[in-house]
């Protein structure tokens, strides 16, 4: 099984994967680490200060760690309670932001949180005022959902992180992943931070 994590900066991915990967015994693939480790980037952008990710070279990447067309993928169980069991042999989860641009998934998860929230978040991470703000419409627009939905379809949920713990994310994402729960995309709208 493959589980894309992704969202905006700040919404939790990093926190939430790791713990979600421990729980589930996944191999954990951080977007971010295998870009800086293998140099999947171009340049660095002067105005908001981040790396010009190769895409082609970080699909290329994902693909050599999933494997071949079946890699990652399992049987489908008709209990859907074994489910976490099952996956514990074959998941991979990988996170990050550009993570939704990998064509194969089972299923992707968007981290959904508040932009006031986020730019709390955000500048305590110290960032350049362009690149928070460049982040925060992006998050008001819902870009990752968007660009997640063209590629994955019905395979998209979006958890909203503003106010929930990581434990309270994992056990929402582990009631997706045994067919339990499903947030589909189109319940959480924060274009209101725009004043549309």
């Amino acid at each position: 099984m493959i589980v894309l994590l992704t969202g905006t900066p700040g919404t939790g991915k990093t926190t939430i994967s790791h713990l979600l990967a421990e729980k589930l015994g996944c191999q954990l693939v951080d977007i971010n680490h295998l870009v800086e480790e293998k140099h999947l980037y171009t340049g660095l952008d002067p105005e908001k200060d981040y790396k010009i990710v190769d895409m082609d070279a970080l699909k290329r990447e994902l693909f050599k760690i999933v494997g071949g067309e079946n890699a990652g993928h399992q049987k489908k169980d008709s209990n859907k309670d074994s489910c976490i069991n099952s996956i514990k042999t074959s998941c991979i989860i990988i996170e990050g932001h550009l993570s939704h641009y990998f064509p194969r998934a089972d299923l992707v998860v968007v981290f959904r949180t508040d932009p006031r929230i986020l730019e709390e978040r955000l500048k305590k991470r110290e960032w350049k005022a362009a690149k928070i703000r460049e982040n925060l419409e992006a998050e008001a627009l819902d870009i990752c959902t968007w660009e997640a939905h063209q590629t994955h379809g019905t395979k998209v949920h979006e958890v909203e992180t503003t106010h929930i713990t990581p434990e309270e994310a994992i056990n929402i994402i582990s009631e997706i992943i045994n067919g339990k729960k499903s947030f589909p995309v189109g319940n959480i709208d924060f274009s209101g931070y725009l004043g549309v």
